[in-house]
């Protein structure tokens, strides 16, 4: 009887360790999958929040010069780390280089160029690298960490505009942004309106039904 009872104890408590198993594994597989996920995320993250431009040449460029007080006196700031950023205007390969005519715009916490709106002026960019213009077109978002070398003299309209110069030390060419689309929709539909026929009134009218 008790060799019985035994094996009767065996043999029911072996299904409670193979449920709290499975239970602990599926545990086990949660908490792995929470981890990862929560890795991700904040990798993401931190890598969504790293600045444009490198923390050495941002040391250097401190204190930020105002693009305003540049604009006025480039030759006082000669051979100066500064920091600037905007929308590409033009993208030009010369034979030691390249230049791009920027359309200059403050720049956020993370160096992203802001509105086209809050411009203060245009500056050249010139890099011994070459810089595709299907690339580095028209419109898009780029900063520039490097030195100022001077100015140079342009055609800009009917009068003659003079753009600070800097030489690039880093360029960041920010992601197309996804334009929003609204969906078009070509009539607006009633389901209480359709067109009944009443040959004395050509014109479709508006029928409510009523619930009985």
């Amino acid at each position: 009887m008790r060799v019985r009872v035994y094996i009767l104890a065996l043999v029911s408590s072996k299904p409670s360790r193979v449920i709290r198993g499975e239970a602990l594994l599926k545990d086990n597989r949660w908490w792995l999958l929470s981890s990862l996920f929560l890795l991700l995320f904040s990798w993401g993250g931190l890598t969504g929040c790293t600045p444009a431009i490198s923390k050495q040449l941002r040391d250097e460029a401190e204190p930020r010069i105002p693009f305003q007080r540049l604009l006025q006196e480039v030759e006082s700031y000669k051979a100066q780390v500064v920091i600037l950023g905007g929308y590409i205007l033009e993208t030009l390969n010369e034979s030691d280089g390249s230049l791009l005519t920027i359309l200059q715009v403050p720049l956020d916490s993370q160096n992203k160029p802001k509105l086209s709106d809050l411009t203060e002026g245009r500056f050249l960019v010139w890099t011994r690298k070459f810089l595709d213009p299907e690339i580095y077109s028209k419109d898009r978002k780029i900063t520039v960490g490097g030195k100022v070398v001077g100015t140079r003299q342009r055609k800009l309209g009917n009068a003659m505009y003079v753009y600070p110069v800097i030489e690039a030390q880093e360029i960041h060419l920010w992601p197309r942004e996804a334009k929003y689309k609204r969906p078009y929709y070509p009539y607006y539909y009633d389901p209480w309106y359709y067109p009944r026929y009443r040959p004395w009134y050509p014109y479709p009218y508006y029928h409510r039904h009523h619930r009985g």
